[in-house]
């Protein structure tokens, strides 16, 4: 190498002093190179190009991974072992370095002649003719294939659901995320979740493997959706999720556009599956959507949202996790509506309704440790208006909010499982108040119900509990009563069974509340050890002037006498609704015609 080309690679810059060397000793004369190019052959695959990318040299190694035989490589360019996997841009970036005499390296997918594709870590370095400029490129490659192939598998582990083979939710959620780093635009782009809503019901009748198909069959429906402008994956047990990537800077074509996928959704999982052993069940679904922007300066948003808020149904967001939340919030929401094609749009108040429970829910908790929860009883009379007992009911009594109603808290501590805690404070202070209404003569025979929930019948020690509370305040047989309704008998009918016979040895009775109601009741009578009916407060009040409820509420009278069963009607508030149901031959009453639920004193600890 003369003088002068030192000089001009030295002024090209980037090159390493081991390339610079490598440059040196293939500018040598011919024998030279060919000894280096014969030791490069035990560990590297090398391939020589002229000034324009024609092979003119490969070795063992190179036809060996090609499985080109070598006079099929020379004279060709690389492209005779691309894999189409790269972009332009990617080998517009080669030649622009290399042309510029610098050394290129990176990672390339290249493709054999059996359509094969491995992976070489490649490096090519320009020979610098008298020029300046190159003559020829040496490229020399490294296998990296088993380690691509052990990098994908981990991609797989760690973004491909096992069961669908689709995206999982860790991979959506990168594919979100991927949409909000882009630069701010005016683009929405929305994302679209849907419950298969049979699963559940599906796992429990006909098992596991049976559900697995129905997810499966739901996949590959939904996959067919999948597009460059589509993408599906499973983010929950039940639940898949479509992303729509920037749909359009029109908010009305965003919405139309989302409007089309959710029609082709419900089109796509429409048609019955066929689960095996000729079970057939169609894929009813759920299917909640948000739309989003990054951008505060999109379409409408001044009159549509303040403070990332929306009132149009879009939300401004950053934060793939708030995006997925809400589109799931709007999913639940399509759950409580009826039809075969439930969808629901999200929208601000959703988020909020959402934000005001879990409030509610820290609230109870705090409230229920500052001694907040406070026992009102409502009387029940018999149909000489003697009153021959009372019912519990809880109220919160709110540091605040003051009295907040039960309907309020009481589905939320169901949901949280408080309910539990709840309870076991009802179950003692109502032992309290029997114990002491048995100093007293007017008090002494009295009755006092106090409501089961599902979640307490679930406690494995419930009937222990009782057992120990009345036996520590001494309650006689008789006086304290359960009320149950049908709602809670549905999850497993043989174990309540169980547990109301143990409570009855114990002397602990039980009432069926709110009967009438539900879909089954009349095929529990004779299975369940109850010693009351309550007829529900929605018969009682249209049994004046109807006739058809009077003759239900008969009806549920002579089925009672025929079990032995006493029965009480509820939410009494007229005259004539007393005379008319005692007239049926209803046994006690209770409502407002007889008193409103009031506070019972807290009794001492006796």
């Amino acid at each position: 190498m003369t003088a002068n080309e030192i000089d001009r690679n030295e002024a090209v810059g980037g090159i390493s002093n081991e390339q610079r060397t490598m440059q040196e000793r293939l500018a040598r004369p011919q024998h030279v190179f060919d000894d280096i190019l014969i030791a490069l052959n035990e560990h590297s695959i090398v391939a020589v190009t002229d000034a324009i990318g024609r092979i003119t040299y490969v070795n063992d190694r190179f036809c060996e991974l090609s499985q080109y035989p070598r006079d099929e490589l020379l004279g060709r360019t690389h492209r005779v072992v691309g894999s189409g996997h790269h972009p332009p841009a990617f080998f517009a970036n080669l030649w622009r370095t290399i042309t510029a005499g610098r050394v290129w390296q990176d990672e390339i997918c290249n493709r054999a002649r059996d359509g094969s594709e491995y992976w070489v870590n490649t490096t090519i370095i320009p020979l610098i003719g008298s020029a300046g400029t190159p003559t020829s490129y040496v490229a020399l490659r490294t296998e990296e294939t088993q380690r691509h192939e052990a990098e994908a598998a981990v991609r797989r582990l760690a973004y491909v659901d096992p069961v669908t083979g689709l995206d999982n939710r860790a991979a959506m959620m990168r594919a979100i995320d991927e949409i909000v780093a882009l630069p701010a635009g005016d683009s929405f782009s929305a994302f679209i979740t849907v419950s298969v809503d049979q699963l559940s019901v599906v796992n429990d009748a006909f098992g596991f493997e049976a559900g697995d198909r129905l997810l499966l069959g739901a996949a590959r429906r939904l996959k067919t959706l999948a597009g460059d402008r589509t993408r599906i994956g499973r983010i929950g047990s039940n639940t898949y999720g479509v992303l729509l990537p920037r749909i359009s800077t029109d908010l009305r074509d965003a919405e139309q556009a989302v409007s089309n996928t959710i029609d082709r959704v419900f089109d796509t999982l429409a048609d019955a599956n066929e689960l095996g052993s000729g079970i057939v069940v169609g894929a009813g679904a759920s299917i909640g959507h948000v739309l989003w922007t990054s951008s505060a300066h999109a379409s409408g948003l001044a009159d549509g949202a303040e403070d990332g808020k929306n009132r149009c149904g879009f939300i401004v967001s950053h934060d793939a996790n708030e995006v997925v939340k809400c589109s799931e919030i709007a999913r639940k929401r399509a759950r409580r509506l009826s039809g075969q094609r439930r969808s629901q749009r999200f929208e601000q108040r959703m988020l909020d309704a959402v934000h005001g429970r879990m409030l509610l829910v820290s609230e109870l908790r705090a409230g229920i440790a500052r001694g907040e929860l406070q026992l009102f009883a409502q009387p029940i009379v018999d149909r000489h208006r003697r009153v021959i007992g009372r019912e519990a009911l809880i109220r919160w009594n709110h540091a605040t909010r003051g009295l907040v109603p039960p309907d309020e808290f009481i589905p939320l501590a169901e949901q949280t499982g408080m309910i539990v805690q709840i309870g076991d404070w009802v179950l003692d202070q109502a032992c309290q108040v029997l114990a002491h209404w048995a100093h007293s003569d007017a008090t002494r025979e009295l009755t006092l119900s106090v409501n089961l929930s599902e979640r307490q019948l679930q406690e494995i020690d419930f009937v222990e509990r009782v057992r120990e509370v009345t036996s520590r305040y001494d309650i006689a047989p008789g006086r304290l009563k359960f009320e149950l309704t049908e709602s809670v008998l549905h999850r497993d009918l043989s174990r309540t069974i169980s547990l109301l016979e143990r409570l009855r040895e114990d002397g602990a009775h039980a009432s069926l509340d709110d009967f009438g109601t539900g879909y089954s009741s009349l095929s529990y009578l004779r299975q369940l050890p109850v010693q009351q009916l309550k007829i529900d407060r929605s018969f009682v009040s249209s049994i004046v002037g109807d006739e058809q409820t009077a003759a239900v509420a008969e009806t549920i009278v002579r089925l009672a006498r025929i079990f032995g069963l006493q029965v009480v009607g509820e939410g009494v508030e007229t005259e004539a609704q007393f005379v008319r149901l005692r007239d049926l031959g209803v046994d006690a009453f209770q409502g407002y015609l007889f008193g409103r639920p009031a506070p019972i004193e807290r009794p001492v600890d006796v």
